[in-house]
């Protein structure tokens, strides 16, 4: 009977030394799947960038075989276009510029050049950066050729239906199409050739000169298109923008809509600076934003004129495309008095009312 007691305690011991064991085995194998799954979900395990994974309201554009999802402003194009393996040394507008002149010896392309993929996403991006649409939350989408979307124009009518009662008709959503087929924006910059042997910045000049060109005229565009649509909502009451109290007017109205609170606001320079002015009236203090808006980008651009603005969730309502293909080409002598060239770049991209319902402009005083 000892013995049997004795034996039985020795079958416990060794069947919890086995559950311990089997249990480190087990947690090490989760661990090790966890890691795999999260170098999988990054892009990690052949040492490539992580991916971000888009959300749901994000979709993509097939451009030379891959997948380009719409960017949102923290997105990177560049990304989704690294420099090619074995592409040699990187292509530089810079030298492009000192090869068509001549002054270096080895020269990279002489008349029009498009730029290579990698560094028109350089550009895009350095584009896509100081515009204040894309700075709003504008998605940027990217187009191979005419691409045609579809927005929303009104939603269907929903109805409480009574029991035995013939009381539901039909209530069918407006669709419309909306075609991406930006025209071309071009800028002519004057290079001298003192200028392009003198300068090692060279390259980075003309890359900043460019992409600050094109988002001001991206800018003045898109919203000009913004407050040429009779579809976004608006109000007949006066709402001042200049002022707190008629941006909270407006914000009144938007709620009254269901559009909720807006995302960013984006004014004119002077009606920026005269909210930013305002002083309260007993206190003396900066007055600020109110508390409601505290999470509200308060943006200014050169293409607004005064005393008007546009407020709302830029992600959903405005879409900015973009055709891959800049090009650039070198006028030589374009300006011979003065001993300089031009440089000409141009590119399409345009922006577009993708839905109406999700931007607001406050009524003109």
């Amino acid at each position: 009977m000892e013995q049997l007691k004795q034996l039985i305690e020795e079958l416990g011991k060794a069947f919890l030394d086995f559950r311990g064991t089997n249990d480190e085995r087990i947690k090490l194998i989760e661990e090790q799947t966890s890691a795999i799954e999260m170098a999988i979900a990054k892009n990690e395990l052949l040492g490539g960038a992580p991916i971000k994974t888009a959300g749901t309201s994000r979709f993509a554009i097939d451009i030379d075989g891959k997948k380009i999802p719409v960017l949102a402003k923290g997105d990177k194009l560049s990304a989704s276009f690294p420099k090619p393996a074995g592409a040699g040394a990187d292509w530089s507008v810079g030298e492009y510029v000192r090869g068509n002149m001549g002054i270096q010896a080895s020269v990279l392309e002489r008349g029009t050049a498009t730029v290579p993929s990698y560094v028109s996403a350089q550009i895009i991006d350095a584009v896509r950066q100081k515009s204040r649409l894309i700075q709003a939350g504008a998605l940027t989408i990217p187009i191979k050729g005419k691409t045609t979307l579809c927005r929303i124009a009104s939603d269907a009518t929903i109805i409480e239906h009574t029991e035995a009662a013939d009381d539901i008709t039909e209530s069918i959503p407006v669709l419309e199409p909306v075609a991406l087929d930006p025209k071309m924006l071009a800028a002519l910059i004057p290079v001298s050739i003192e200028l392009v042997q003198d300068s090692p910045n060279l390259d980075a000049a003309l890359q900043t000169s460019i992409a600050a060109a094109f988002a001001l005229k991206l800018d003045t565009l898109g919203i000009a298109t913004i407050l040429a649509d009779g579809n976004i909502p608006t109000s007949g009451s006066t709402e001042a923008t200049d002022t707190w109290a008629g941006i909270l007017t407006a914000v009144g109205s938007m709620l009254a809509a269901d559009q909720g609170l807006p995302k960013a606001l984006i004014a004119s320079p002077a009606d920026y600076i005269a909210r930013a002015s305002q002083l309260a009236s007993t206190a003396g203090s900066w007055l600020g934003a109110p508390p409601v808006l505290a999470g509200m980008l308060d943006l200014d651009t050169t293409g607004m004129s005064d005393d008007t603005a546009i407020l709302g969730n830029f992600e959903l309502g405005f879409g900015i495309a973009v055709r891959m293909d800049i090009q650039l080409e070198l006028i030589r002598w374009g300006k011979p008095g003065y001993g300089s060239h031009l440089l000409a770049a141009w590119a399409r991209m345009a922006g577009y009312v993708i839905q109406p319902n999700a931007l607001y402009l406050p009524a003109v005083v």
